[in-house]
């Protein structure tokens, strides 16, 4: 951590901005989050246009997010071991020229249905590499004082990028067609790698000795049993993964659902992230003291709103129902990673991350499953008795776990 960000003062949303490097780990943010929003979105419409089938949609939204729970440790590991601004710039490195192969791929019209599945994959494994780095990268760069503020910004990069990724994803697709996107993609990736390599380095004291990779992840396991906080906080977060986020590959089939087009397609999958990062500015400028409460509340209203969307007849009040939900999340997202560095030693920091990486990961087995009860029945019906399914399974995890609540 730097001895500006240690000395650093200053409140209000733009506080952490005071930190030298941190604006442009910001940028950065906004285009990964971009990139790699709008390469699921891309993925998503393309293969609902050529298959019509909501399970093969939420499939591709599954295979991104697998990464998180097969490999979420072992990432938080790679985050506590190594350089992490090499890690996130790494792994830029190598999604730029995989989106432009991609892109060729569908410009010659070469590109099979598993194409995209493997191409999102390696999205993935960026996503959960990048997530590990980046969240402890920024709090090793703010320090304790600013983490909250530091976070929901983060956090409105992250949802601000879900926003502009999905609109300009359907606007993109409407004027140069899905190939020319994905080389678009992997051109702000580009950016996005060479940008980030003009932030000055931190210099981060490791604490101890070298340790085995074997008894490091064996630490990383053993948080979860002694650390009570950690513990009710990654439930919170395996419960809203599963039942609350999961409907979000479903947004192009509800789109064709409600009669429009890429790009009202596009708005109505921004929509969820516009009211997220409004949700997070409200956040990063009051630096709320009771997180644990707004964690944990704004994860259930989140819910539903997903309920009362889903049952939208026309696309004029699905899109503001979308907007509230994402607002109401932003409670959620916005406070998650500044309560986990709160609950664990800066030592294990980076494991801990892994372990809501994993956490996280419980995603993809919600798309899945959402997927199979949409093929079924039908979305509507099928995101509604997700939502009132969450509600229940979290308030009986509280009941048993309420550790979180109390956290300020």
């Amino acid at each position: 951590m730097t001895d500006i960000a240690e000395n650093t003062g200053g409140s209000g949303a733009r506080a952490s901005f005071q930190v030298p490097g941190f604006g442009r780990t910001w940028a950065t943010g906004w285009l990964w989050h971009g990139s790699r929003w709008a390469a699921i979105f891309v993925s998503t419409f393309e293969v609902n246009r050529r298959t019509a089938n909501p399970l093969l949609v939420q499939v591709v939204g599954s295979v991104f997010f697998a990464p998180m729970f097969f490999g979420g440790i072992l990432a938080g590991l790679v985050s506590d071991r190594f350089d992490r601004a090499r890690t996130i710039s790494g792994q830029l490195l190598v999604l730029a020229p995989a989106s432009m192969v991609m892109g060729l791929l569908v410009v010659t019209d070469r590109a099979p249905l598993w194409s995209f599945y493997v191409f999102v994959l390696l999205v993935g494994v960026g996503n959960v590499v990048d997530m590990t780095s980046r969240r402890t990268f920024v709090l090793d760069l703010v320090g304790p004082t600013l983490v909250t503020n530091a976070v929901a910004l983060e956090s409105l990069a992250l949802f601000g990028g879900n926003t502009l990724g999905s609109a300009s994803g359907g606007a993109l697709i409407d004027a140069l067609g899905v190939g020319a996107v994905f080389g678009v993609i992997g051109v702000v990736y580009l950016v996005a790698f060479l940008l980030f390599r003009s932030v000055p380095p931190i210099p981060v004291t490791r604490v101890g000795p070298p340790s085995s990779i074997r008894a490091d992840l064996r630490e990383g396991v053993a948080l979860l049993r002694a650390n009570p906080a950690l513990r009710s906080l990654l439930g919170v977060t395996v419960v809203l993964n599963f039942f609350f986020f999961a409907f979000m590959p479903l947004v192009p089939v509800f789109a064709s659902k409600l009669e429009v087009g890429a790009l009202l397609a596009g708005l109505l999958a921004s929509a969820n992230g516009l009211g997220t990062m409004t949700g997070s500015y409200v956040i990063a400028a009051w630096q709320p003291t009771v997180r644990g409460h707004i964690y944990v509340a704004g994860g259930a209203a989140g819910m539903v709103m997903l309920a009362v969307f889903a049952n939208m007849p026309v696309y004029a009040l699905a899109l503001p129902a979308l907007f509230l939900c994402g607002f109401c999340a932003a409670g959620f997202g916005s406070t998650q990673g500044s309560l986990v560095a709160s609950v664990t030693d800066p030592a294990v920091r980076g494991r801990a991350m892994g372990l809501l990486s994993m956490a996280i990961g419980s995603l993809p087995f919600g798309m899945f499953s959402l997927g199979v009860l949409a093929r079924r029945t039908d979305p509507s019906l099928a995101v509604t008795v997700s939502s009132v399914a969450g509600l229940a399974v979290l308030a009986a995890w509280l009941l048993r776990r309420p550790e979180i609540r109390r956290v300020a």
